[in-house]
C-alpha cells in the first residue's frame, strides 16, 4: 500500500496557504496603516492644542491688540512689551507655520506638522479689538518613510479670545 500524496494534493494544500497568507498579509498592512494615522492625528491634534494654547493665554493675558488682519495679529502683552502672532508660507507644502515672537520671530511650531490654513480676525467693542477669532488647520504625515495620504493625520481648530482688559 502506497502512503504518499499525489502532486495534485499537494498543490491544493499549498494553494490553500498561500490564500491564507495573503488574507492575513492584508489584514497586518491595514493594521499598521490604521496605526499610522492614528498616530500622525494623535500628534497633529496634540501641536494644534499646544500651538493654540500659547496663542490664547498670551492673547487672553495682554493689555491690547495692536492691529489685527488676516495673517497676523499684533498685541501688546501683560508686561507692555510689543509682539505678534504671524501664518508664514502657509498653504506651501511642508513648510506652513505659525511664528511668535516680539523682536524677531520664531517658529512655535515644529517641523514635522505642517499648518495648512491659519487666519485671524478681530472683534471690536467701542472702537476697542477685545476678541480674536483664530482658526487653523494643522497636518501631519506618520513617521515611516512612505507616507501615503490615507496614514495622514489632519485637525482644524478655532478658538476665540476675549481679552480680560
Amino acid at each position: 500500500m502506497n502512503r504518499g500524496f499525489t502532486l495534485i494534493e499537494i498543490l491544493v494544500v499549498i494553494s490553500i496557504f498561500a490564500i491564507i497568507l495573503l488574507i492575513a498579509n492584508q489584514i497586518l498592512f491595514s493594521a499598521f496603516r490604521g496605526s499610522s494615522k492614528a498616530e500622525a492625528t494623535t500628534r497633529v491634534k496634540r501641536e494644534g492644542e499646544r500651538v493654540f494654547g500659547l496663542m490664547e493665554r498670551s492673547i487672553r493675558n495682554s493689555r491690547a491688540i495692536i492691529s489685527c488682519n488676516s495673517s497676523q495679529i499684533t498685541y501688546q502683552d501683560q508686561y507692555g512689551v510689543t509682539a505678534s502672532f504671524v501664518c508664514r508660507n502657509v498653504g506651501t507644502p511642508n513648510i506652513g507655520e505659525i511664528a511668535a515672537g516680539s523682536a524677531a520671530l520664531a517658529p512655535i511650531t515644529v517641523n514635522d506638522v505642517d499648518v495648512t490654513a491659519c487666519s485671524f480676525s478681530c472683534e471690536t467693542v467701542g472702537g476697542i479689538n477685545k476678541a480674536v477669532l483664530i482658526n487653523a488647520t494643522f497636518v501631519a504625515e506618520a513617521l515611516s518613510t512612505s507616507a501615503r495620504v490615507e496614514e495622514r493625520g489632519s485637525i482644524s481648530l478655532q478658538s476665540r479670545i476675549l481679552l480680560r482688559n
